[in-house]
This record gives C-alpha cells, structure tokens and sequence, in this order.
C-alpha cells in the first residue's frame, strides 16, 4: 500500500505565509500528524503532493524518507493525484489517498476502511462519516437497499439530497492501476474550472468497478484544517485524547480541561499534575512525581516522587535522565 498525502494547497483561509500544513498543532506541523498515521498503519511508502510553500514542507520533512511531487499550478485534486502517477503507476498496490489537512483520522479507524475496502473487493472506496451539520460537505448518495448510488457535491444537490447527513471525508482506497486510469478521464468543466478527484467515483461506476462507501470515522475525525479557528478546534480534540490517555495510564489531572499537554511528553503512573500547567516537547514526568498549578515545563525531567512547586518554569534544550538535576 502506497499513502498519497495531498498538501498542495496554499490554505487562503488562513492568512499567512507559512503553507497551511506547516501550522504547528499541539507541537508538530499539521502534515505530521498524516506522515505519523501513515507510518503507524505500516504503509509501503508515502508519497506528499506538494505546491505552496513547497520547499519549506520538504526541508521540514526531508529526514522522513518521503516521495514529494510538486503541482505546479493548484488546479483541483484530480490533477493533484494526476500529478503523483509518475512515482505510484508502475506499482502494483492500493493506494490510500487522504488529505495533508485532516490530522484528527485515528489508526483504527483506516485500518478498519482498509479491512472494508479489501473485504469487498471494491477497486474504489470511499471513507464517509455523518455530520450533524453537513453544509459545505459533497453528499454520499445510497440506493433503497443502502448501497452506495453516488456522491453529489452541495452545490449540485436537491433540496431532498442536501438533507443527506453521510458526506465524503476526502479520504479514498484505490487499485492503483485502475486510480490513475480513473483521473485520465477526469475533466473540468465546472465552475472553478478544477479537476474534482470526486469524478473518479462516477466513472468508475460506468466502467462496472466495484465502487462503495464505509461510514466508518466519527464526526471529529473529519474535521479538515482550513481557518485559524479549526485550528484551534482540532487542537482541543487532540488535547482530549492526548489527556484522556494519560488519565487512563494513571495519571491524575486537577481540572483537567486547562492543562495544555504535547504528545511527546511522557508521563509515569500516580503522576498529579494541577490547574493550569504547561507541559511541552521532550518533557519525561516519572511515577508519583507531583506538579504545581501555573508550572510551565518544556523538554525537563522530573524524577520519581518530586514536587514542582506552583508557578515554576523549566527550560531545557532536551531532557536529561540526570539524578543531578
């Protein structure tokens, strides 16, 4: 299996010169939380389709052994995909194709489209979620039996299918062979004048491909990153499952909700961390260690048993395991 990231696109919505992937989340770049996932669910090479911005994406990834394809000229995600044939046509594999903005998908839940979509024996799949509020999102159209009869982008919609609630996440499974046979036949006559990855699925079905639909993400994980604000909103899921871990492994939180705590950080058993802490980078916290509300800890070590006072701020380049700290 070969992972396709798209992370072309300049990201206008978030008003700034740094490419939109590159937007530090919980302390990492967007795009890393894809290239992490990826790597987890043991793909067999990932390949970044990259545009704005695309030199600092490679410079900030160069050490990931990562295939980069550059999109000229940002003209839809059919072409970005067009673009990545020359690395992916010659191998026989699934491609998995998912979006550089989307940092919330869960292993589990690719495993489990990747498991549907080979089960099947479909040659295309999408991976769709259910929205509370779909508006915005292309629609995942079934037939009276509740298979999969089409996707229809919002603008096209009726007023019957704009009421639909299961949308596409963007996410795809593909045979390659038969993936870039499908965007070969990708047009774009269409408002934007952009060739709409979207088209495969139709042309697939004239083709007689099994093509199919698995709503199988929650409604969180769909989430792309387009603003400043749904930065923020994937930072406080990610913060929840990042504490909710922790809570889980044994570690008490006073007040939970206001701890600000990177994925990094390491934290023993009987660890009890208070109000209004900051805990960044490299950061190892070992069993029964206490620390104070307000504290403010960056790559630091804190042995077995200590105290952190309140207010306290420990700065280091990395942590050192040093029984003389």
């Amino acid at each position: 299996m070969i992972g396709l990231v798209l992370a072309a696109g300049k990201g206008t919505r978030m008003k700034s010169a740094l490419p939109k992937v590159l937007h530090p989340l919980l302390g990492k770049p967007i795009l890393a939380y894809v290239i992490d996932l990826l790597h987890e669910i043991h793909v067999d090479g990932t390949v970044v389709v990259i545009g704005h911005g695309g030199d600092l994406v490679k410079k900030r990834f160069k050490s990931r052994g990562l295939d980069f394809v550059v999109q000229q000229e940002q003209r839809g995600t059919g072409d970005a995909v067009r673009c990545a044939e020359k690395c992916i046509e010659n191998r026989h594999c699934d491609v998995l194709i998912i979006c550089g903005d989307t940092p919330l998908f869960t292993k589990e839940t690719i495993r489990s489209f990747i498991k549907a979509h080979r089960e099947a024996e479909h040659k295309v799949s999408i991976l769709s979620t259910k929205l509370s509020d779909p508006t915005g999102y292309g629609r995942i159209i079934r037939d009276e039996h509740g298979g999969f009869s089409k996707i229809v982008e919002e603008k096209d919609a009726s007023v019957e299918e704009r009421k639909v609630t299961e949308v596409n996440t963007g996410t795809y499974l593909a045979d390659g062979k038969v993936l870039f046979e499908l965007v070969k036949g990708v047009g774009c006559d269409n408002a934007q004048g952009e060739f709409y990855l979207t088209d495969i699925v139709a042309l697939a079905k004239e083709k007689g491909y099994p093509v199919g639909a698995f709503t199988l993400a929650a409604e969180e994980e769909a989430m792309g990153v387009n603003s400043r604000m749904q930065l923020a909103m994937a930072e406080k899921v990610l913060l929840n499952r990042v504490r909710e871990g922790h809570m889980v492994n044994g570690v008490t939180f006073s007040m939970p909700h206001t701890t600000y705590i990177e994925q990094e950080v390491i934290v023993g058993q009987d660890v009890i961390i208070g109000p209004y802490c900051v805990l960044k980078g490299q950061t190892l916290i070992e069993d029964g260690a206490t620390i104070g509300s307000f504290s403010y800890i960056e790559n630091g070590y804190v042995p077995a048993g200590s105290v952190i006072e309140p207010y306290t701020k420990i700065i280091k380049a990395g942590h050192e395991k040093d029984s003389k700290d």
